[in-house]
């Protein structure tokens, strides 16, 4: 009697300091995604926001007993306040292809427009959603709020562009696990098969390597068979026009391997037809390339000889926050770090607050900063060199999946992406 006492007063004491995050689910939100389409506009030292619609689609498939982000990762935030009480009920980190754009010469001389998408959990009562941009101090700074009021909003729930799912791995439901979403990009319709294959194909990549391969059966992976006009993907540099769903093309920024697409709204119409943690955008060619945008989407070739290690090493950009840590490739970007502030990629360090990041792993016979050589290989450091700059930015090995393609994630790259796991399947 005494335990059970005891077990229903701590029972109520959780309840009332809002510790019982399922319950906290279902205080504030339904079933379903509330989905706000914006624009981007600006240039490299100004961003605005413009709201162009509302949607109601079917599927939430993060957490709910991790509504609030606990990274401080990535390049922008949006928060989702009850607007009564000024409570915060869910927040979310990420990066765009708006603000790698902003680091390149033509932001310094053009003001450009890109679409953008928050998603959430369809709110009960009426909300305010903050949206936050990092500036270059690193520190998070609102830029855009906006109060919406469900009961009010007339929202078709109808997906715009229905395609076929398939689900290719299903290991729980959604909400206690990473769902990986695949999606066609250049496939038509006589390609489907094709592009299952493919997508079978990817995903035995990413799981074959540590740390997915341990944790496999934490992930849903599903594919979406959408449906090109025509086989292939935009050569801009060769001339080459492809109509495809999605919009996808080489040489974004002028660099010719930087597969992307600039229409995230395309890419969102498609992946409602399925609950998704994470986009893999799979492109029908053959030519080297690929992109990865922390909580974004992955993108990459599916047919070229190099497609492994593409697949992997930019999952670990979109899924974990992961920074490239190499240093002699050309990139687009102008002065992506600043060396005056501490970058919040967890396996990058400028060494301004070096405590936050990976001080604990380092034995305590390696020096920091670590010389390259021979004698330190495979141990874990701070080597200079990453992030597109030779000096001022550290690494944490000589080599690893982020850095030459030629290894596997080294220990920090694996911590980062086991938290991440864990954060997507905590019960």
């Amino acid at each position: 009697m005494q335990r059970f006492t005891y077990l229903l007063l701590m029972t109520v004491l959780l309840a009332s300091a809002g510790m019982l995050p399922a319950q906290t689910f279902d205080k504030w939100f339904l079933d379903g995604v509330m989905r706000l389409d914006l624009v981007f506009a600006g240039c490299a030292d100004e961003t605005t926001y413009a709201l162009s619609g509302v949607m109601k689609e079917p599927f939430y498939s993060g957490p709910r007993t991790s509504l609030i982000d606990p990274f401080d990762y990535g390049d922008h935030k949006f928060q989702v306040r009850d607007a009564a009480s000024g409570e915060l009920i869910f927040s979310h980190t990420y990066c765009t292809l708006f603000r790698e754009w902003q680091t390149t010469d033509e932001a310094t001389v053009l003001r450009r427009s890109f679409p953008h998408v928050l998603r959430f959990p369809w709110p009960k009562g009426e909300v305010v959603v903050e949206i936050y941009d990092r500036d270059r101090s690193g520190k998070f700074v609102k830029n855009w709020t906006v109060k919406l009021d469900p009961a009010s909003i007339f929202t078709d729930p109808v997906i715009r562009d229905e395609f076929e799912t398939v689900n290719l791995e299903i290991n729980g439901p959604a909400s206690e696990k990473v769902d990986l979403l695949f999606l066609a990009e250049g496939y038509t319709a006589n390609e489907m098969d094709k592009f299952i294959e493919d997508a079978r194909r990817s995903a035995t990549y990413i799981f074959s390597e540590e740390p997915f391969k341990s944790r496999h059966v934490d992930f849903n992976i599903r594919a979406v068979k959408s449906v090109s006009h025509d086989t292939g993907t935009d050569i801009p540099g060769e001339g080459i026009w492809k109509n495809t769903v999605m919009n996808s093309g080489f040489y974004t920024f002028g660099i010719e391997r930087y597969l992307t697409t600039m229409d995230f709204k395309s890419v969102c119409d498609v992946a409602a037809n399925a609950p998704y943690d994470q986009i893999y955008i799979l492109v029908n060619t053959d030519k080297y390339g690929g992109g990865g945008i922390y909580n974004f989407y992955s993108i990459s070739a599916a047919d070229n000889t190099a497609s492994r290690a593409v697949v992997i090493h930019e999952f670990g950009h979109a899924f974990g926050g992961l920074a490239d840590e190499y240093f002699t490739s050309s990139v687009a970007y102008n002065d992506y770090f600043n060396l005056e502030v501490e970058p919040w990629n967890p396996n990058l360090t400028t060494l301004v607050d070096f405590d936050s990041k990976w001080i604990a792993m380092i034995p305590d016979s390696v020096p920091v900063p670590t010389p390259p050589t021979q004698e330190y290989t495979g141990t874990v450091g701070v080597y200079e060199g990453g992030g597109y700059v030779a000096k001022g930015v550290y690494r944490p090995m000589i080599d690893c999946r982020m850095h030459s393609n030629n290894a596997v994630f080294c220990p920090v790259c694996s911590k980062a992406l086991v938290e991440m796991i864990d954060r997507y399947t905590a019960r």
